[in-house]
């Protein structure tokens, strides 16, 4: 196992760890979490057996590992983009109801 390897597990093992603290603390799994917690036993396993990787782009018909590992990165990174703004599409429309609510409600008579 190269240096790298070791850090890399040991940083994402205590990331690991304290997810599930939280998940213990909290007493509920939401999805969110759950989630990350799968991006991070992903990442552990990709660093501690690349090769398992390789072995998978080759069933996918991808040349490199590190092509998997991009074009998934691509793909959730698309993903919570588009996520993002379908949110921030909803709150400007929120918002612009309740400026709207708001502004009936203290309207006043001209005169």
């Amino acid at each position: 196992m190269t240096p790298f390897q070791i850090l890399a597990l040991t940083l994402l093992g205590l990331i690991i760890v304290g997810e599930c603290v939280q998940v213990i603390r909290r007493r509920k799994l939401t999805g969110f979490v759950a989630v990350r917690l799968l991006v991070w036993l992903g990442a552990a396993a990709a660093i501690a057996s690349p090769g398992a990787v390789q072995q998978v782009a080759g069933w996918l018909g991808i040349g490199r590992g590190a092509d998997v590992v991009l074009y998934l990165f691509v793909l959730a990174f698309l993903a919570v983009a588009f996520y993002l703004y379908a949110g921030q599409v909803r709150l400007r429309r929120q918002l612009t109801e309740a400026i709207r609510r708001l502004a009936v409600l203290e309207a006043r008579r001209g005169g």
